[in-house]
């Protein structure tokens, strides 16, 4: 992996990164504190002049994108093997993911071709195998290509769409008993609403656990779609 230059952004990312550990409680080995200070030091770096993310202080781009990306991680199950990310813009939280669990095998949708530059440059200077760029917009006659046969085991999408859209697009790809995991803001109660009909009639389980991000104190909605071995196909549109 490149060297880093030590200057003010890598310092505030440093710590920032260091602040979040303390905050979940959530050691993690050199190489992966190494990963993780590289890759956002060129989040912040490619940033300047490609808008992959909002956020421009370096501090609040660890304490957003890293904390919700740790409340992924707690959500996943352990035995986890595989996992599809929807949408994930600048690799989070499927990129992170995969530098906190790397045994996990990762496919990483997104469809604007200059944020799957910034991936496929990170994946290659991170050093990152068994993860997969699919530079698509996913429909259902456009499964990743990458998809493993028996589905995915977690799907996860971060603001990507409405639950209804992630359902409706994740749930052909999800394996029996495989969950969906999004994270959404306080105002999830009509996205919900929207599911009712849909999960009574495939069968599927909907659980809702409510969580802070710490240091930045914003309420994150952990919504998980559960795909039971009752679960019934959905019907496609004639």
């Amino acid at each position: 992996m490149e060297i880093l230059q030590k200057n003010k952004s890598q310092s505030s990312l440093h710590e920032a990164i260091e602040q979040i550990k303390r905050a979940f409680s959530r050691p993690f080995d050199p190489d992966q504190q190494e990963r993780l200070l590289l890759y956002f030091s060129l989040l912040h770096q490619w940033n300047k002049s490609i808008n992959l993310t909002g956020i421009k202080e370096p501090e609040l781009l660890v304490y957003k994108h890293l904390g919700d990306t740790l409340l992924f991680d707690r959500a996943i199950p352990p035995k986890a093997s595989n996992l599809l990310d929807i949408g994930t813009g600048a690799g989070i939280p499927g990129l992170l993911l995969k530098i906190l669990r790397p045994n996990l095998n990762v496919v990483l949708a997104e469809a604007v071709k200059k944020k799957c530059s910034f991936l496929r440059y990170v994946i290659s200077v991170l050093d990152l195998s068994d993860i997969h760029i699919e530079e698509k917009r996913l429909e259902a006659n456009k499964p990743p290509e990458h998809m493993p046969a028996p589905g995915f085991d977690v799907i996860v999408s971060q603001a990507a769409g409405s639950l209804k859209w992630l359902l409706n697009l994740s749930l052909p790809l999800l394996k029996q008993k495989g969950t969906i995991i999004a994270i959404k803001g306080p105002a999830v109660a009509d996205e919900l609403s929207e599911l009712e009909e849909n999960v009574k009639q495939l069968g599927l389980s909907v659980k809702v656990a409510k969580d802070r991000l710490p240091i930045l104190d914003h309420t994150r909605m952990i919504i998980h779609i559960i795909k039971e071995e009752k679960s019934q196909p959905m019907k496609k549109n004639p």
